[in-house]
């Protein structure tokens, strides 16, 4: 379920973002704006034109204008008509080349912004938000970039100078005929404002509606096998169907809002036109006003409703789009809890050697290590074992600084990692995990991902070091094999061989063996435990182990229990002292511990 986030639109903040979006291209927004003033004044230069005509061809039909005059003036109107659908067309050109320059510009810039920000919040965050919501959150604010930018070019801009180009020209003829107007306009444009303000809560359950509703497909596809494997798809279905149920009723109610705003538009406008036209008919018939001036009064008033109507509506997509907007910005309000100090450097881990020093931790209001003391030394091998919730994954969790603990620390080669940049210190060690999650790319680049820029050859070995060239010899592509979405396509045997590989590839002098082998079948389980001592060799390594019979060799076995150390020593050596270790091995039988 999404959370309710926000309440109430941030306009200082999102326009802010906006803003230092746009203003990275001045230059273009001036030729921009340039553009949409060309637009504007050829636009009435047309309405100014046909004055011109019918005040000339009145002079004309009562015989006070000479002909030749006459056809001079159509001919003088008919070129400056041509020039100015010219300079029209041009503008129109430029002002499409500009805005789609920029919103183009803008949309990849906050796209990578914001992208490069979510990538980077701390573990909490990425374990408390749906996959789903993200993405649908990520891809309706990057939209909304190219509807707020085409709102406020085309309606708010285009309409502003229309509105002073003609109210000036207006005024010039008749100033009570263009107070008219700037009311009429002022009437309509704050109604439809304020009407549009009371909509947002409207907008926002809209959207938490449907992110709810994306998360929940991006849940049913990512265990779609689970949900055949108990034959729920009728049940998944039905609790799909009260999500989309909801997002429908959201979406309607904000809707819906909306069926007394163009009533009370169309009120303003019909009243606003009865009062225009009195004016100018009232001085035509004191002789103060000419037909051709009445017309040309009329005739701008008309030309403007198209504008004020989109005007409007692109109030309303503003509207939308800022509050789509906000769905994106509000993440990047949100600050890691995990930061690096100031002055933080990048990690040059010498031998290897690891200590949790007289640590506390523990996640909210569950505590799980109280003073816990631990010395790895380098370049040795270490297992941790114990039930679940025991704290061995949390420990990988704070050595990788996934949280900080609130009391200790945690040194590698006797530095404290909080003094150290977290993305040198992740990229310092390297990890083989229970599920080998892949992208949906070839297995070489899914190799290489843990060095980029890793060689051909270096590649290759890495590969033979997993034993994968006799599995991708058999494969029509091989290497370039697409492993599907997660790896779909590959046995969990051949992806933790992929794991392997990474891990060769990387070759860091610290190794975390997160329950490796424990999904894999025995016969698959022994050969990959041969390839990962041979791994191990000459690193760093902490195993994380539920199946006993994968950790005998280790140098150390640590055996805890609720966040303490209740034994440590090697295999035999626990065995011969009759403890927790021993009463484990023999539940086990087959050396698995749940």
């Amino acid at each position: 379920m999404v959370k309710n986030e926000v309440r109430k639109i941030d306009w200082k903040y999102n326009l802010s973002e906006y803003w230092g979006a746009l203003r990275r291209h001045k230059m273009s927004l001036s030729l921009l704006m340039l553009s949409v003033l060309v637009i504007e004044l050829t636009g009435v230069m047309g309405s100014f034109l046909f004055k011109e005509i019918v005040d000339n061809g009145t002079l004309f039909a009562d015989g006070s204008l000479p002909l030749k005059e006459f056809q001079f003036i159509l001919l003088a109107v008919a070129g400056i008509f041509i020039l100015s659908n010219l300079l029209h067309i041009v503008g129109l050109w430029f002002r499409n080349l500009f805005s789609a320059k920029i919103e183009v510009k803008m949309m990849n810039y906050l796209k990578m912004k914001y992208f490069r920000h979510i990538v980077k919040l701390d573990h909490g965050f990425h374990s408390t938000h749906k996959t789903g919501s993200l993405i649908s959150r990520m891809n309706r604010g990057i939209a909304s970039v190219e509807r707020i930018s085409d709102n406020i070019l085309y309606n708010f801009v285009g309409t502003s100078l229309q509105l002073l180009i003609v109210g000036l020209s207006i005024a010039y003829f008749d100033v009570s005929a263009a107070v008219v107007i700037v009311g009429i306009m002022s009437s309509f444009i704050l109604y439809s404002f304020f009407y549009q303000k009371g909509q947002e809560p409207l907008k926002i359950d809209a959207n938490i509606a449907e992110d709810n509703e994306k998360a929940g497909i991006s849940d049913v596809f990512a265990n779609i096998d689970s949900i055949k494997y108990f034959g729920k798809e009728n049940w998944i279905s039905r609790v799909f169907g009260k999500l989309a149920d909801k997002t429908e009723k959201t979406n309607y109610r904000h809707w819906r809002s909306y069926s007394w705003l163009t009533a009370g538009q169309v009120f303003i406008i019909s009243t606003g036109t009865i009062v225009l036209l009195l004016f100018p008919i009232l001085r035509f018939l004191k002789g103060t006003l000419t037909l051709g001036e009445i017309v040309f009064i009329y005739t701008i008033y008309r030309n403007l409703m198209g504008p004020m109507w989109g005007l409007i509506e692109g109030m309303q997509g503003f509207h939308r789009a800022v509050i789509d907007f906000q769905d994106l910005f509000y993440y990047g309000k949100i600050e890691s809890e995990i930061q690096d100090a100031a002055g933080a450097k990048n990690v040059n881990i010498g031998h290897g050697e690891i200590e949790f020093r007289d640590i506390n931790f523990g996640y909210k209001k569950r505590k799980i290590f109280q003073d816990f003391d631990l010395h790895i030394p380098a370049k040795s091998k270490v297992a941790f074992v114990g039930h679940s919730g025991c704290g061995k994954s949390t420990l990988v969790n704070l050595l990788y600084r996934f949280y900080d603990v609130s009391k200790g620390a945690v040194l590698i080669d006797g530095e404290d990692i909080r003094d150290f940049k977290q993305e040198s210190l992740r990229s310092s060690m390297s990890i083989v995990p229970q599920e080998c999650v892949l992208f949906d790319d070839t297995i070489w680049n899914n190799i290489k991902f843990s060095n980029p820029g890793a060689s051909k050859d270096e590649i290759m070995k890495a590969i033979r070091f997993a034993q994968l060239d006799k599995i991708i010899r058999e494969m029509p592509e091989k290497e370039k094999t697409i492993v599907g979405e997660r790896g779909v396509k590959l046995s969990g045997g051949e992806k933790q061989r992929v794991s392997i590989a990474r891990a060769i590839l990387a070759d860091k002098k610290i190794l975390v063996l997160d329950e490796a082998t424990s999904a894999l079948d025995s016969e698959t389980e022994f050969e990959i435990q041969k390839d990962l001592a041979k791994l191990m060799k000459g690193r760093t390594s902490i195993i994380i182990a539920h199946r006993l019979s994968t950790i005998m060799h280790a140098d150390l076995i640590v055996v805890m229990k609720r966040g303490r150390i209740v034994e440590m020593g090697s295999h035999w050596a626990l065995l011969r002292r009759g403890g927790e270790y021993k009463r484990l091995w023999g539940l086990q039988k087959g050396g698995y511990v749940k």
